[in-house]
């Protein structure tokens, strides 16, 4: 893969509900740790643990973030071992998660 192209599965994180009900077959949305980095108000993480195993994060490919009531989320599509990840971090829980591979 081009380091340098533009990958748009990695935006393409927002799951929009459609009339059967609106279940995502591909969110996993299961908790993980993440060890981050936390300077000058930006966040950077470098790996998380999942299923008891170690993922380093050798790339954050892109970030953004969204309010949720009173919480703001930020998401981060990352890189490891050739594998992309969306991940999370709710601000008001200081929780992370897992929300989904990126296929």
């Amino acid at each position: 893969m081009n380091q340098n192209s533009f990958s748009p599965k990695a935006r393409w994180d927002r799951f929009e509900p459609e009339a059967s009900g609106g279940f995502n077959p591909d969110a996993l949305n299961e908790r993980i740790e993440v060890l981050a980095l936390f300077k000058h108000a930006k966040i950077f993480p470098q790996s998380f643990s999942w299923h008891d195993k170690e993922y380093q994060i050798e790339k954050i490919t892109y970030n953004w973030q969204e309010r949720i009531g009173q919480a703001l989320i930020s998401y981060f599509s990352v890189l490891s071992a050739g594998q992309m990840y969306q991940i999370s971090f709710d601000n008001s829980t200081f929780r992370w998660q897992i929300d989904k591979l990126i296929q």
